[in-house]
């Protein structure tokens, strides 16, 4: 408990703009109890917790009360128990996400879900929750988690990165389109991202035209879930005689284009998602992927730091040696 309530205390001040010094001064208590606080070392006595809730201009049962349930960043239902997760928190809603699992093993979890409750591990500063199919977002995900940012990067087709942000589960959601149109429910700060290619991706040894049978439903597919910008694109491409094509669904292009390699089926995914794992690759429609922040989330200190983070020459270079990113437009806000 005492280290997500560092958490919670940290994210308020950083919110305030305060520094520890500026927080303690305001509430009459030393610099190093509210260090030992947000370390996850120290709970305070009732009465230094009502002089930092009172400086930071919240009740104290908000600052120092139970922890808040958690909910899944994607689907927004309660995380399955045992689950070990990253944490962030999104406003007044506290968000977990599975950590990733790969060949070189499992990254390093947040917390954990026991008892229905969550665990936290380590006090870190909060970071931006950010949802979206662009792979890039891990990257973006490691050099914040190197400045000690927790953030949380999920991948997600468009439409669930969309419902995510109208959730109010995420900062931001990255969505891509040939010219993506923010829906008029939702107000948001576009930030461009990249250009890219979706299409197909086959075995690294594919030749000829081994895309055609696929467009022709003629052997099944490895696609995306309804929503997500590549499958709509796939979609389109299809013959006009071709109903549904059989294959599985995926939840991620790195995913597809590792089951294109593996199972020498055509995927629906991007091109550098198909690059970076050495598959081949047809193309069928140009993207433009943005970045969609909600107005009161742009002063957040871990959304000021992902943009920082994405004007970051290591960001840059980062998505340059994957290969099939078009980043002109990264960084700059779309009128």
């Amino acid at each position: 408990m005492a280290r997500f309530l560092a958490m919670e205390l940290r994210r308020r001040r950083e919110a305030a703009g305060l520094t520890q010094a500026e927080l303690a001064v305001r509430a009459g208590v030393s610099r190093q109890l509210v260090s030992a606080v947000e370390s996850g070392r120290h709970l305070p006595r009732v009465d230094a917790a009502l002089a930092l809730a009172e400086a930071l201009g919240v009740g104290v049962d908000i600052l120092f009360g139970p922890a808040p349930s958690p909910v899944d960043v994607v689907t927004g239902a309660r995380p399955r128990e045992g689950t070990l997760v990253r944490v962030g928190r999104v406003g007044e809603q506290t968000v977990t996400a599975p950590i990733r699992v790969g060949g070189e093993g499992w990254e390093v979890a947040d917390g954990l879900i026991e008892g229905g409750e969550l665990i936290v591990f380590a006090s870190t500063a909060p970071g931006p929750v950010v949802a979206g199919c662009e792979p890039g977002l891990v990257v973006a995900e490691g050099l914040l988690r190197e400045r000690g940012r927790g953030a949380v990067a999920v991948a997600a087709s468009s439409a669930a990165a969309l419902e995510a942000l109208r959730g109010g589960r995420v900062h931001a959601a990255v969505v891509h389109a040939p010219e993506p149109v923010p829906p008029r429910d939702l107000d948001v700060v576009r930030i461009g991202l990249a250009r890219w290619q979706v299409g197909l991706a086959g075995p690294a040894d594919a030749t000829g035209t081994w895309w055609r049978p696929a467009l022709a439903g003629a052997v099944p597919v490895v696609q995306r879930e309804p929503g997500a910008g590549a499958q709509r694109a796939f979609e389109q491409a299809l013959s006009p005689e071709v109903g549904d094509v059989p294959g599985p669904r995926v939840a991620t292009h790195l995913e597809a284009a590792r089951r294109a390699i593996t199972s020498g089926m055509p995927a629906v995914t991007i091109e550098p998602a198909a690059l970076a794992l050495g598959a081949g690759f047809h193309a069928l429609e140009v993207h433009r992927a943005e970045m969609w922040v909600r107005p009161e989330y742009l002063s957040d200190p871990g959304v000021v730091e992902l943009l920082d983070v994405i004007d970051d020459r290591r960001f840059r270079s980062r998505l340059e040696a994957v290969g099939g990113y078009d980043l002109a437009d990264l960084g700059v806000r779309v009128a």
